[in-house]
């Protein structure tokens, strides 16, 4: 197995897929789970699931489970999910569609009985009511960021700027005030980046994703090379929403820092669709005040964790969670209106039908990594999102070989 600590890339090299042990190496992902999957934001919940005080959810990454809930202040915590006492998970992952009808009034362990308010403080240690010294075993807390009407978790002790941001591209939707019509979680058995660099292009989408192509008009005009269509219909949909009053989000075409990557661009869907259904038909209300979102989209991420496809009438979230070095889950959540009409299967289609057309992608990918006859190759211009969040990764593990050798 290749060493961890002694791999030295060239600039050169940021030119090319990720070397094999980046996506095989228990050692990779033990150094990932201890400094990008812990101080890095985590989507928890969309806060339309946090509104009344005790509501709560549960979010598991690589070995870490996170509970976010909303206390009697109305302030919403973020808690590790481990009692202060012998470590028993406190309450299991939620995957609830509607808040909950009889939030949490305190979080109580299973195993021994102790008792932590919505704040992580510790109210009762059965048994110990008198023994004062056990009053400071408060959950652990992390930092809470709320953008959008998305609730983040991270372990960092300030906050991310690049999350703010999401509230200029994705805010006017009012996703606070949407309703959560469906989600699913899909498990990939393949390293986490495999699934991120397939996520980030599009250049396998015309021989891979036949439903997608045909909502998504611009696949066929770029794999055509009639760009000059793409061009038109990008006018005219642009135009469309200027006339309804709908500015679209400035595009920002992956921006990066040390720490994080963030990416939004609009498109038109083209061929006269109004959303990304089926039929091209809408299937419900406007989110927001976006109306002149109809006939578009916006995609983008707060990397490496979420991505987001935006419609007039519905949006998915894609929460990106590490398990293990070669196992990664995949969920996806359906956001709309909440007078939307449609049936549950119109509504997930395109994005079930193309994640699961992904999951095969990637997992014979990973297939193909694990060969020993496998060498990182060169990327394809369409790939430059991919070949940015490599490099992204790249410099991460640059910095903490360089950290770990001063120490």
């Amino acid at each position: 197995m290749e060493n961890f600590n002694t791999d030295v890339y060239a600039e050169t090299e940021f030119v090319k897929s990720l070397p094999r042990h980046a996506y095989t190496d228990d050692n990779i992902f033990k150094k990932e789970r201890h400094t990008l999957f812990r101080y890095l934001p985590v989507m928890a919940s969309p806060s339309c699931l946090l509104q009344e005080k005790g509501n709560y959810s549960v979010t598991d990454i690589a070995s870490e489970s996170i509970i976010v809930v909303r206390d009697k202040e109305g302030v919403i915590n973020a808690m590790a999910n481990t009692c202060r006492h012998r470590g028993k998970r406190l309450l299991e992952k939620t995957c609830d569609l509607e808040p909950q009808q009889r939030g949490l009034n305190s979080v109580v362990c299973p195993y021994h009985a102790w008792r932590y308010d919505l704040d992580g403080k510790l109210i009762v240690a059965r048994g110990d009511q008198s023994n004062h010294s056990f009053r400071h075993l408060c959950l652990r807390k992390l930092q809470v960021q709320e953008s959008a009407g998305l609730v983040f978790y991270h372990g960092r002790n300030k906050e991310y700027l690049q999350l703010q941001k999401l509230d200029a591209v994705l805010g006017v939707l009012k996703l606070e005030e949407a309703k959560i019509r469906e989600r699913k979680t899909y498990t990939v058995k393949a390293n986490w980046k495999l699934w991120v660099e397939n996520f980030l292009e599009c250049w396998h989408c015309a021989p891979n994703h036949p439903e997608l192509s045909e909502v998504k008009g611009f696949i066929n005009q770029f794999e055509n090379g009639r760009d000059d269509l793409y061009l038109e219909d990008d006018f005219n949909w642009r135009s469309q929403a200027y006339t309804k009053g709908w500015v679209p989000p400035q595009d920002r075409d992956f921006e990066m820092d040390e720490d994080l990557f963030n990416f939004n661009v609009s498109m038109p869907l083209g061929g006269g669709r109004k959303t990304a259904s089926k039929i091209g038909e809408r299937m419900g209300a406007t989110l927001g005040g976006a109306d002149g979102l109809e006939g578009g989209a916006i995609f983008g991420g707060i990397g490496p964790f979420l991505f987001y496809m935006a419609y007039v009438d519905y949006v998915v979230l894609f929460c990106i969670r590490p398990q293990s070095t070669m196992q990664t889950e995949v969920e996806l959540i359906w956001l709309t209106s909440k007078d939307f009409q449609a049936p549950v299967e119109e509504l997930t289609w395109l994005w079930n039908t193309t994640i699961q057309q992904d999951i095969t992608l990637v997992e014979e990918t990973q297939q193909g990594v694990n060969s020993l006859y496998y060498t990182p190759g060169p990327f394809q211009a369409d790939e430059y999102r991919t070949q940015a969040f490599t490099a992204w990764w790249q410099q991460w593990k640059q910095r903490n070989d360089q950290e770990r050798v001063k120490k």
